[in-house]
């Protein structure tokens, strides 16, 4: 899963144009690709502190065959050469988090919401699962986790200084059951208190 913030000066809809349109080409141009979906963000819904810890206008979800398949893709020619020498024509920043999942796939359907945060007042991941699923289940929404294995900065972009420990993956029955679940009292956003990040309402574009 990686963090995307869109180069200065650029409008969202070329960004996303750009994305989807000749960087979505070449990255598909890598074999073994075994999930590839652009999360759009569309809102800010929540986040801790004075002003959100994350820059981010985009989220690639990348999934891989295999851990073979991967380590392929990214010697290739285009994951090595082609795909970062057009980075720099729509990001301003990209931040790498190669992730463990933990939890089915949810049925993607309604709003989908996608968290990434740091563990923070969180005893363990064990605990930060057992309270955020009960949040969504509450809230009648299904929830995945990812947590950041390693990460990774592309030398001629700008990167988070401090990488999410996590992803949240939550899917609600509606955009307005999304907002509900992290107004002032909403069960999800109570249930976040303990840890510092940002929630974004996504835009899913499924590109394989």
């Amino acid at each position: 899963m990686t963090l995307l913030a869109k180069k200065q000066g650029m409008s969202t809809s070329d960004f996303r144009g750009h994305w989807a349109g000749p960087h979505a080409k070449l990255a598909l141009g890598m074999d073994g690709i075994a999930k590839y979906v652009h999360n759009r963000v569309d809102m800010t819904l929540w986040f801790s502190g004075d002003q959100p810890m994350f820059n981010v206008d985009g989220i690639v979800e990348l999934y891989f065959s295999s851990d073979e398949a991967m380590a392929r893709a990214q010697a290739s020619a285009v994951g090595r050469r082609h795909i970062p020498a057009d980075e720099p024509n729509f990001l301003l920043g990209w931040t790498l988090c190669v992730v463990d999942t933990e939890g089915g796939d949810p049925l993607r359907h309604g709003a989908k919401v996608i968290v990434p945060f740091l563990l923070d007042g969180f005893e363990s991941r064990v605990r930060c699962v057992d309270e955020l699923s009960r949040a969504a289940a509450s809230a009648k929404a299904q929830i995945a986790f990812n947590w950041t294995a390693t990460s990774a900065r592309r030398e001629r972009l700008w990167a988070e200084p401090t990488p999410p420990d996590g992803f949240a993956v939550l899917w609600f029955q509606s955009v307005a059951a999304a907002h509900e679940a992290f107004d002032q009292d909403g069960a999800v956003r109570l249930a976040l208190t303990k840890a510092a990040g940002v929630a974004y309402l996504m835009d899913e574009l499924k590109i394989r």
